[in-house]
């Protein structure tokens, strides 16, 4: 039986699925992660022209060197099998003029690919290829919550996917846009992302997880720390608060079987 998760960034699984990916591992079922928007663009990193951008891009940015590391050390520990698509991510990407496609904030949360955005095409083979080499019996794909371009960019494809054999979708709640405060400037909600995610019917599906084991594997993305929770203490309240809010007696993850 073989997990295949399909992971914008390089900690989205762990902070949206990390309790099922530690239960599926204690179970020794067989766990890919392929995470696709791995890379970053070391000359726009270093130069302060880009201090213009507004909110906390600046730290993602900083930060962006360790975080290959950091998801090395979280499938290392789970016996996972890591892929990275090495695919830039959205606040590197240019046009074909070599300005940046997404400017800001606003941009990057619109749920809008930019028609000079060719990352969907490079996403879809990444994806066919993975399905021909592993054959995975159920895959898990985000619900968009955010509607950061990158998330959307996945979310799209997977209405798309085909195979040689037949396989379960899921979609897993994007934490911590789940938690109903995130973008800033624009928070979106599951009850959004589910109407936006109309093509099929969605049935819940509840799974009891450790939350312990998932607050430290998220722990594993220090660099993601600072800019998406602050400090620790932050990252378990904000945990407890949305596994609150799924089952108010247990620690549940919810995904979205279509």
């Amino acid at each position: 039986m073989i997990h295949l998760f399909l992971s914008p960034h390089l900690d989205d699984a762990a902070l949206s699925a990390g309790g099922l990916i530690h239960k599926l591992v204690s179970e020794n079922k067989k766990v890919v992660i392929l995470t696709f928007f791995t890379e970053y663009d070391k000359y726009l990193t270093s130069h302060d022209s880009h201090a213009v951008r507004n909110d906390n891009i600046n730290s993602f940015m900083k930060s962006y060197s360790k975080r290959v590391n950091e998801d090395l050390a979280f499938c290392n520990k789970l016996s996972a099998i890591p892929i990275h698509g090495k695919i830039l991510d959205c606040i590197y990407r240019t046009d074909q003029c070599g300005e940046l496609i997404y400017k800001d904030s606003a941009m990057i949360y619109s749920g809008q690919v930019h028609e000079s955005d060719n990352a969907s095409d490079m996403a879809q083979d990444l994806i066919n290829k993975t399905l021909l080499n592993y054959q995975p019996d159920y895959i898990y794909a985000p619900l968009g919550i955010g509607q950061h371009v990158d998330h959307i960019i996945i979310n799209n494809l997977v209405y798309n996917i085909k195979g040689s054999r037949k396989f379960k979708i899921l979609l897993y709640e994007d934490f911590p846009y789940v938690l109903g405060k995130y973008p800033i400037i624009n928070p979106d909600s599951l009850e959004s992302a589910l109407l936006r995610n109309n093509k099929f019917n969605k049935y819940a599906i509840l799974v009891d997880i450790n939350l312990k084991e998932k607050m430290q594997n998220i722990l594993f993305y220090e660099s993601q720390l600072g800019p998406l929770f602050n400090n620790k203490s932050n990252l378990l309240i904000s945990l407890k608060k949305y596994h609150h809010s799924i089952n108010k007696t247990k620690a549940q993850e919810r995904f979205w079987l279509i």
